[in-house]
């Protein structure tokens, strides 16, 4: 008798959806991010040509996610000009290298940094890691193609410092994996980022210690 009930009861019993394992779909497959830099002579766009990543989450609930999200900064383009390379000199270089950046400008006349020595790049990207989440809308928006807004706690990792943060991320489905949109606000000094002005013929440029990224992530089931 009491083996019949049990059986009845795992029979009757909801199921419970289990996290899932994704990817992060590169750039040529539907993911993007893009930082916009503020100039004194108007704003950068950098765009990421590359996006790794993986992450758990459950889909039916939005309350189990955890992985990392990583962009290499070799794959930080805006127009190619020299203030690509400035953008990567600020940072991947580690200052107290005994490099002569930030005193000075180190990128060449072909906009590159040198593969070795000081002044080599020793932070090679930028990692946003995913610890916790808290759907704040009903999670029924999903199955009517509308986005769930989700309270992430994460960490940020940029020219080698480790920050906390807290991210709005809209979460969608699509077909049978997600898609996480999120825009946030980054503060150089925060991660001792220093982004040297310039000049350009007889007008210095400087930058804003403020970079906006925003993000649309293509998250595909790998289980």
């Amino acid at each position: 008798m009491v083996r019949a009930f049990l059986a009845v009861l795992l029979l009757t019993a909801p199921v419970l959806a289990a996290p899932r394992s994704y990817r992060v779909a590169p750039p040529s497959a539907g993911s993007k991010a893009e930082a916009v830099v503020v100039y004194s002579l108007g704003t950068h766009t950098q765009t990421a040509t590359d996006i790794q990543g993986e992450l758990t989450a459950d889909p039916a609930t939005l309350a189990t996610v955890e992985g990392k999200v990583v962009v290499p900064i070799a794959s930080l383009r805006g127009d190619g000009s020299t203030r690509d390379c400035h953008m990567r000199e600020a940072l991947g270089l580690d200052y107290a290298a005994g490099g002569r950046f930030p005193a000075e400008h180190v990128c060449d006349n072909d906009n590159r940094l040198p593969a070795s020595g000081p002044e080599a790049i020793a932070f090679s990207d930028i990692r946003l890691e995913l610890i916790s989440a808290r759907p704040l809308d009903e999670l029924s928006l999903l199955d009517a193609g509308k986005p769930v807004r989700v309270e992430v706690e994460a960490k940020w990792t940029i020219h080698g410092v480790t920050r906390p943060a807290r991210e709005l991320v809209r979460v969608l489905r699509d077909g049978e994996g997600l898609r996480a949109r999120g825009r946030s606000t980054i503060v150089l000094k925060d991660f001792g980022v220093v982004v040297k002005s310039t000049k350009v013929l007889f007008a210095t440029i400087t930058v804003g210690d403020a970079v906006t990224v925003t993000y649309d992530l293509k998250l595909v089931p790998t289980s």
